[in-house]
């Protein structure tokens, strides 16, 4: 790659909201390197003259906020090209998200409450298929985790060698090890041997560096603050109503080789209204709770589809009246979550929601496998949203599987 650079000043890449500039701020707080910008910029230049020889219509880009998807949008914009954003599905493994908008808080998902309850419920098809593929070609097929981390790897040397800027600013090489190695035994470790307690708040813990917590979540830093605010929450409620309420919180597997969490387990030991698990059954913590506090996970959605009480403490695509109770502050949440124990849950809006997510908003397919019915759906998709302007969000509904 030669050292032209597109011009784009440092202060307007120190904007962006790219993944590595916002951890080494926020988390290491460290200075990005001069290098680290010249370095985008080249690839910028390169980028740009790639649209322009091959006469880019359309930018597909999947998250969104790693530094490549960043700047590549940025040149998208000033072109007037459309950019469209992927993701793995919120019903995992068999639909994927495809949005013009965004992924999560950013996508087009309505917010309107009206707007859910005018749709057309079909409880056959949300019972039988909300969870399991209606395309008979679809399997359940896992990531290979030794192709995963030979990329990584790749791309750690490339980084190391200055080829490209590095994709894992977040992770050292023995960390990613140690990641590997707990990934591969998790799934033959057995399940923690504890008993839940009779009526109990669901806290699950989030990937703690995730985009969801840097960009969609204004006031809770990290897993530690979350369950600070909801302990003292249910504290309140306890003593306020005379009840017995207990948290139990649940480590996300994904941080477990990265986030040691035993200085918060030794805080909270002598508090019986606490409880920690590291593997156990989601489905059943759900069920049997009595709500979910998120800041703003697809555990939420899970929530939901069980027609549970969620409530959120950050921005979430499903902060909607009627299907979660939403706290905008952290000093809001003990009303909140009391609140959400008295209301009945709306169980017609929350249904009508998750119908409109699986079987209008999704695409039914996976990004693990190649097929073309796959392909077929997604180009639908894409095509569909070329009339964007004139229809609106109804496009989701014409491509629904």
């Amino acid at each position: 790659m030669n050292k032209e650079e597109y011009p784009i000043s440092d202060d307007e890449l120190m904007k962006l909201s790219i993944y590595n500039i916002t951890y080494r701020e926020r988390i290491l707080h460290t200075k990005v390197p001069t290098k680290e910008l010249k370095m985008y910029k080249r690839y910028m230049h390169y980028i740009d003259k790639f649209i322009d020889k091959h006469d880019v219509q359309v930018v597909c880009l999947f998250n969104g906020y790693h530094w490549i998807d960043q700047v590549t949008k940025v040149i998208a914009h000033r072109r007037g090209l459309d950019v469209i954003y992927f993701e793995d599905g919120l019903f995992r493994p068999y639909t994927i998200t495809c949005d013009p908008e965004g992924i999560n808080e950013m996508s087009s998902i309505p917010r309107s409450a009206s707007f859910y309850d005018a749709i057309e419920l079909d409880e056959k098809r949300l019972k039988k298929h909300l969870f399991t593929p209606e395309s008979d070609h679809l399997h359940e097929k896992n990531e290979s985790l030794l192709v995963v981390a030979f990329v990584k790897l790749l791309s750690m040397i490339g980084s190391g060698l200055h080829i490209h800027p590095n994709y894992y600013v977040h992770i050292t090489f023995w960390q990613g090890l140690k990641y590997f190695f707990k990934k591969r035994t998790f799934s033959r470790q057995t399940e923690d041997e504890v008993e839940l307690p009779e009526e109990y708040v669901f806290l699950p813990f989030q990937v703690s560096r995730d985009t969801q917590i840097l960009y969609h979540s204004p006031h809770i830093k990290d897993m530690r603050d979350l369950l600070d605010h909801t302990f003292n929450a249910v504290k309140a409620i306890n003593v306020a109503e005379g009840k017995n309420l207990h948290i139990v919180v649940k480590e996300h597997p994904e941080d477990m080789s990265r986030v040691n969490y035993d200085d918060l387990k030794e805080r909270y030991k002598n508090e019986e209204e606490v409880l920690f698990v590291e593997k156990f059954d989601i489905h059943t913590l759900i069920e049997k709770a009595e709500a979910v506090v998120t800041i703003n996970s697809t555990v939420g959605i899970e929530a939901l589809a069980k027609t549970k009480r969620v409530v959120t403490l950050g921005d979430a695509f499903y902060n909607i009246e009627g299907v979660v109770h939403h706290a905008r502050t952290p000093g809001e949440l003990p009303e909140t979550l009391n609140k959400s124990l008295h209301t009945k849950v709306n169980r017609g809006r929350i249904r009508k929601f998750i119908y409109y997510l699986r079987f209008h908003y999704q695409i039914e397919g996976s990004l693990q496998s190649k097929h073309k019915r796959t392909a077929d759906k997604i180009a639908a998709h894409m095509l569909a949203m070329e009339n964007r302007e004139e229809h609106g969000y109804e496009i989701h509904s014409s491509y629904s599987s």
